[in-house]
């Protein structure tokens, strides 16, 4: 097969790495696409995508560039012309599912993005297998490894939160500007696209609620070691309450969410007759992510089974959504509070929230 990779960053040359460093020789790279003005350092590199566009042989399109444009524009025209699809950018898959889902159906095109959440870890191919035999009934996880190395190191070294924000952009986890991480919108893009695969529908993302952890504090943070709990950046999915909440949860220190280290992702897997599964694996960095990617590829040489994906629409309901949470209000320490709903948590006085696993 012959790809294109667009966009040569963290995770385009991390896939092209991967596939040249290991010889894998049925996956021929024909072009990168570069930033127009980018130095062109190989033969193969280009500036213009047209160059991509009119090169019949490239049969898969690789897209690392991240956010909606010009990845939206590059991707819908390289599917109307035929050629497969393999994405990272869960941006660009939570906001355009359904056109993205319907124009693979149309052209009979592979649309793949194992690589847009949870890093390393399969758990979009995961979500669809199981869907085939089982009924997904719910998951819940950690899938941000910039948030869980940051509450990771308050929890365990004691550090405060910018000190552990800084160092995990040394790190390469957190971008220079993070709010999409610390502000939960990665995680909400994140959980909106593996909820799409594990229903086989499509979750209306406007109604999503989500909470992030820019006001979290140490003194948070001992507070909840005082009550022998662990806060931790949590994707959940309830397909019986019909929900996706984006929110920091509570939960026992010995439990195994708990216990999730640095850039680490775990996710939690319900089902209907297998109960319940796990996945832990890294979750950022440039080798576990572009990983995937050329898992996605492998797939596509190997001619395996397109995924059900389709657009049947879902609207979000939150009547069930109640229970005991830590609530830090403006000017207030924090407390538990018994009985909040989800009217209650939208109060514009609450600077942070956890829900409390019991």
């Amino acid at each position: 097969m012959r790809i294109a990779i667009l966009g040569y960053g963290t995770v385009g040359k991390g896939a092209y790495d991967i596939i040249t460093e290991n010889n894998i020789s049925y996956i021929e790279v024909a072009k990168i696409l570069r930033r127009y003005g980018s130095k062109l350092e190989l033969p193969i590199m280009t500036n213009d995508f047209n160059d991509i566009l009119k090169d019949d042989t490239i049969d898969t399109v690789v897209e690392c560039i991240g956010g909606l444009e010009p990845a939206r524009t590059y991707v819908v025209e390289a599917m109307k012309l035929g050629k497969n699809v393999v994405s990272s950018n869960k941006l660009l898959l939570a906001n355009c599912y359904d056109e993205l889902v319907t124009l693979s159906h149309e052209k009979n095109v592979y649309l793949l993005f194992e690589a847009s959440v949870g890093g390393g870890i399969p758990i979009i191919e995961n979500l669809s297998r199981i869907g085939y035999v089982d009924e997904i009934t719910a998951f819940r996880g950690i899938i941000n490894a910039t948030i869980n190395y940051i509450l990771y190191r308050m929890t365990n070294e004691g550090i405060d939160f910018d000190e552990a924000l800084e160092e995990a952009k040394k790190r390469g986890y957190a971008e220079q500007n993070p709010s999409s991480d610390i502000d939960g919108d990665d995680v909400l893009y994140k959980t909106i696209v593996a909820a799409n695969v594990a229903s086989k529908k499509s979750y209306l993302i406007d109604n999503a609620m989500k909470f992030g952890v820019r006001h979290i504090t140490k003194e948070d943070i001992d507070f909840f070691k005082a009550h022998d709990l662990v806060c931790k950046l949590i994707a959940e999915y309830n397909s019986v309450n019909n929900y996706i909440l984006v929110m920091p949860q509570l939960f026992d220190k010995y439990e195994a969410i708990a216990n999730v280290i640095y850039n680490n992702n775990y996710i939690e897997v319900f089902c209907k007759t297998e109960g319940k599964l796990a996945f832990e694996g890294q979750g950022a960095g440039r080798y576990p992510t572009a990983h995937s990617v050329v898992q996605d590829l492998v797939r596509i040489y190997q001619g395996a089974k397109k995924p059900i994906l389709t657009t049947e629409k879902v609207d979000i309901s939150y009547k069930n959504l109640g229970g005991r949470f830590y609530v830090k209000r403006k000017g207030e320490k924090g407390t538990f509070v018994d009985n909040m709903n989800a009217e209650d948590l939208k109060s514009s006085d609450i600077l942070f929230v956890a829900k409390v696993n019991n």
